[in-house]
């Protein structure tokens, strides 16, 4: 009778093993498909600039230094104060400054007034030893300008500097930074 019962059994496969498989071939083909898609995403990286195997030539640059020389106290418009909130835009009231005064250093030449800034800026632009050879074209192009902000300084002062550069004709403009905190 016992082989009888054993022809009669019904065969069960244990399913846990084929489980733990299928799973393991999911996730083996998730990473992959991944990574081909990494490979085939295009990334417009600048190819002079940053950490690369090759040795990369000193680039000339113009140093715009910003330093502050009086931080200046704010005003208010009526209703307004520091930390209290506009009612009507949810943001932080607009505050002029007052007695806020920068010097800048355009190379070794410090600065004292915006104008002054445009007009050495247009000096040096309009200067032929400022020419830097350029690799895409093969010939000459103005030096690059890095302007540097030093603690204290206004995003106004940044920008009014910015549109100096530009208007003397500096086509590439990068900003400094870590430069440490107030």
């Amino acid at each position: 009778m016992s082989a009888l019962d054993d022809a009669q059994e019904e065969v069960k496969p244990d399913m846990t093993p084929m489980i733990d498989v299928v799973f393991l071939m999911i996730i083996f083909f998730i990473c992959i498909d991944f990574k081909v898609l990494e490979s085939k995403l295009s990334a417009y990286l600048p190819k002079d600039k940053g950490s690369q195997s090759s040795v990369v030539e000193p680039q000339e640059q113009l140093s715009v230094k910003i330093y502050v020389e009086s931080a200046g106290t704010p005003e208010y418009a009526a209703g307004g104060s520091a930390g209290a909130v506009n009612p009507n835009t949810g943001r932080p009231f607009r505050f002029k400054l007052r007695d806020h005064r920068v010097k800048w250093e355009v190379g070794p030449k410090p600065l004292y007034n915006l104008d002054d800034v445009l007009k050495e800026l247009k000096r040096i632009a309009a200067d032929p030893s400022s020419q830097v050879p350029d690799k895409a074209t093969g010939g000459k192009k103005l030096m690059a300008c890095v302007i540097e902000a030093y603690p204290g300084t206004y995003y106004e002062d940044v920008a009014k500097t910015t549109d100096a550069c530009a208007e003397a004709g500096f086509t590439e403009v990068n900003y400094g930074g870590g430069l440490g905190a107030k």
